[in-house]
C-alpha cells in the first residue's frame, strides 16, 4: 500500500487530496492499482479530526506516515491534558440512508467482478462520475428496489451507495444513467462471457446442461422507433401493449449463461437453433445436454439436433400424447417419487425406442399427481363455464334474441372457447319448433373421459442413452429453474414494463435486469453454501432496516464533531452477514460491539 497525492487547481488555488492505494494483480495477469479509501484534504486538521482519519484506515500503523506526509506534528503525550465537554443538547442524528441491502448487493457486484469488467469496457469514457460506478448503481437498484432511471436518480441520495463507491451524489445527473445504458449495451457478448467465466471460477459450474425457454415483457407507449416492439402472444396477458421477447439460458443451478432480446411477434421454435449456435461459439462444441419445452420441439428442430449429434431432452405436444391413450390407461407405471406410501406423485412408463435420422430416441411417458389435480381443476372450471354460457345461449335462442343459424352456431363455439381440453366435448344442433328455434347441446362423455385420462400426463423425448428413466424426468424438471428466473425477473426485479423507446436502451434494460438476477443467484448460492436457508428476497428484506446516519455534537470549545455510524446489526442480521462473510465495514461501527454500553430501563 502507498499514499497517492492528487493536486487540483480551482479559481487560482491548489488543493491537495490524499487516497490510500494498493497494487493488485488482475485475473488476466495485469498489475492494477486499487483505491482502498479516499482521505480527502489533510491540511489544517485538529487532533479530533486525525482520530476520524485513523478510523478509516485499514491499519492504524499508517497514521504516523500520513501525518509525516503532510507535515503534521502531534502534540507530546506528557504534560497537562486539555479536556473539552460535550454538550448533550447538541447531539444530532441526520441524513439516514439505506445501508444493509445495498451494501450486500454491491458486494455481490464486486464478487462477480463486474466492477473490473465495466471499468475495462467503459472506464475510458471521461465523465464526472465513472461509468463503471453508474453501472453498479443501476444494477444494485434493480436488485434491491427496482425503479426507472428517473426514479433511481431520486432514490440514490437516500442510500449509502455514494459513500460506499466514493463519489458525491450531487455530481450524478440523470443523463449519466441514460448514457450508461447506451454505453454498456454494445458489450453484451463480453458480459455474457464474463458471467460464464465467473460461474466456472467461483462456483465450479460445469455447464453440462443448458436449460432454455422464452418469455415476453411489454412496453408502455407507441414504440415507433423500436423495431423489436411488436404485438404477439403475451405471456403477461397484456395484448393491448407492444412487447419484447426474451430468450434465456441457465445452467442446472439457475445461473444465467446467455440471453437474447427478440421481436415481440417471434415464435418459440425458430429461436432455439440460433441460441444454441451462439452458446457453442462461446463454450465450444462439446456434448452438452439441451433441455427445452414443447413449444420448441418441432420436428424440424429435432431433426437438425439429431443430424448434428446434439443430445436433447424435450416434451412433446398434446396431440402426440393423445395417440398413446391405450398405454396410458393400461400401464404399467413405475413410481419414481412418492409423497406418501399410498399415493405416488410421479410415475413413468418407458415406450419402445424410436429411430430417426440414424439416432436412437427414447420416449418416456410421465404422470404427475400434482399436475393432474391442477389440470383437473382448470378443466372442471372451464367445463362449468362453458355449460353456463351454453345454457344462457339456449335461453336467448328460445326467446328469439338470435335468429340466424350462422350467428347461433358461431356464438355456441365462442361459448365453448378454443381450449384444447374441451375440443370435441360439445356438439350442437338447431331445431325448428312451433314457437321458433331451439338449440340442442350434447356432451360427448367419451371425449370428457379421454381428457380426464390425459390430465397430468406428458411425453418426454431424449437422445441421451445414459440417463435412467427417473433421471430423464428429474433433468427435464430442472426446466423450472428458467421459469423461476422469469418469475424473479418479473416480480422481484420488475423487468416489466419497459419505458425506453429506443431499441438499444430497451435491450440495455433487459441486460441490467439479467445482471441483477445473476447477483441474486450469486447471493443465494453463497448464503446457502455457508448454511443459510433464506432466499435472496428474504435476505435483502431482513437487511433493509440496517441503515447509516451522521451523528454530530458540539463541544464546549466551539467545535462541531461529526462521524458516520451504522446501526448495530441484530442477531439475525449479523447471522446473515456472517453467512455471506461480508461484514459491515468496521469504520461504520463502534470499535468493540461486545463492550458497547447499554442502559436498560
Amino acid at each position: 500500500m502507498f499514499l497517492r497525492r492528487l493536486n487540483q487547481t480551482r479559481n487560482g488555488r491548489t488543493y491537495t487530496y490524499f487516497s490510500l492505494v494498493e497494487t493488485v494483480r488482475s485475473p488476466s495477469g495485469r498489475v492494477q492499482q486499487r483505491v482502498i479509501c479516499y482521505l480527502g484534504r489533510l491540511d489544517n486538521l485538529r487532533p479530533p479530526d486525525w482520530l476520524r482519519i485513523a478510523e478509516r484506515l485499514p491499519d492504524p500503523a499508517w497514521l504516523p506516515q500520513l501525518q509525516a506526509e503532510v507535515g503534521y506534528v502531534p502534540p507530546p503525550p506528557g504534560g497537562t491534558i486539555d479536556t473539552v465537554e460535550v454538550i448533550p443538547e447538541s447531539i444530532s442524528w441526520c441524513r439516514p440512508r439505506r445501508l444493509g441491502d445495498v451494501y450486500v448487493a454491491l458486494r455481490a457486484w464486486q464478487y462477480l467482478g463486474f466492477d473490473r469488467l465495466l471499468h475495462r469496457l467503459v472506464g475510458q469514457v471521461r465523465t464526472r462520475v465513472p461509468m463503471a460506478v453508474v453501472a453498479a448503481l443501476i444494477a444494485v437498484n434493480r436488485l434491491v428496489d427496482p425503479r426507472s432511471e428517473r426514479g433511481i436518480h431520486r432514490w440514490l441520495p437516500g442510500t449509502a451507495l455514494p459513500d460506499l463507491l466514493g463519489y458525491r451524489s450531487a455530481r450524478l445527473s440523470l443523463n449519466h444513467l441514460y448514457r450508461c445504458l447506451s454505453l454498456v449495451e454494445p458489450h453484451k457478448t463480453a458480459v455474457e462471457n464474463h458471467l460464464a467465466d465467473q460461474g466456472r471460477d467461483l462456483f465450479n459450474f460445469s455447464n453440462d446442461l443448458l436449460l432454455y425457454d422464452l418469455t415476453s415483457t411489454y412496453f408502455e407507449g407507441r414504440l415507433e422507433r423500436n423495431p423489436k416492439a411488436q404485438r404477439g402472444y403475451s405471456r403477461d396477458h397484456r395484448g393491448d401493449c407492444k412487447q419484447l421477447c426474451i430468450g434465456l439460458v441457465v445452467n442446472r443451478d439457475g445461473f444465467p449463461l446467455g440471453w437474447e432480446t427478440l421481436a415481440g411477434n417471434c415464435r418459440d421454435a425458430p429461436t432455439l437453433l440460433p441460441m444454441i449456435t451462439a452458446l457453442e461459439r462461446r463454450f465450444g462444441t462439446s456434448q452438452r445436454l439441451i433441455c427445452f419445452d414443447r413449444g420448441m420441439a418441432t420436428e424440424a428442430n429435432l431433426r437438425h439436433l439429431r443430424q448434428t449429434q446434439r443430445p436433447y431432452i424435450c416434451a412433446t405436444r398434446r396431440a402426440v400424447v393423445r395417440a398413446h391413450l391405450p398405454i396410458i390407461r393400461r400401464g404399467p407405471w413405475t413410481v419414481v417419487q412418492a409423497t406418501q406410501p399410498t399415493e405416488p406423485s410421479i410415475e413413468v412408463h418407458e415406450l419402445p425406442h424410436q429411430r430417426h435420422d440414424g439416432v436412437e430416441e427414447r420416449w418416456l411417458l410421465c404422470r404427475s399427481a400434482g399436475c393432474r389435480r391442477k389440470e383437473q381443476q382448470i378443466c372442471d372450471a372451464r367445463l362449468l363455464k362453458a355449460r353456463q354460457r351454453l345454457a344462457k345461449l339456449q335461453q336467448q335462442v328460445a326467446v328469439g334474441t338470435f335468429v340466424s343459424r350462422d350467428v347461433i352456431l358461431a356464438r355456441a363455439k365462442k361459448a365453448v372457447g378454443r381450449t384444447h381440453d374441451l375440443r370435441g366435448v360439445f356438439s350442437f344442433e338447431l331445431q325448428a319448433t312451433p314457437q321458433g328455434q331451439r338449440l340442442l347441446v350434447q356432451e360427448n362423455a367419451a371425449a370428457i373421459q379421454d381428457e380426464c385420462d390425459l390430465q397430468g400426463v406428458y411425453l418426454l423425448r431424449t437422445t441421451d442413452q445414459d440417463l435412467s428413466a427417473d433421471n430423464v424426468w428429474r433433468t427435464y424438471m430442472l426446466l423450472t429453474r428458467v421459469e423461476a428466473a422469469f418469475r424473479n425477473l418479473k416480480t422481484d426485479l420488475s423487468i416489466r414494463p419497459i419505458f425506453h423507446h429506443k431499441e438499444n436502451r430497451g435491450d440495455a434494460h433487459v441486460l441490467f435486469s439479467v445482471l441483477a438476477y445473476a447477483l441474486s443467484v450469486a447471493i443465494q448460492l453463497r448464503h446457502r453454501h455457508h448454511g443459510g436457508t433464506l432466499t435472496t428476497a428474504a435476505l435483502l428484506e431482513a437487511l433493509q432496516p440496517l441503515g447509516l446516519a451522521e451523528l454530530s455534537y458540539h463541544t464546549s470549545d466551539g467545535n462541531r464533531l461529526a462521524f458516520e455510524r451504522a446501526a448495530i446489526p441484530t442477531a439475525h442480521q449479523q447471522a446473515i452477514l456472517n453467512s455471506l462473510t461480508w461484514p459491515i465495514p468496521p469504520h461504520y461501527l463502534p470499535p468493540n460491539l461486545e463492550s458497547e454500553p447499554r442502559l436498560v430501563v
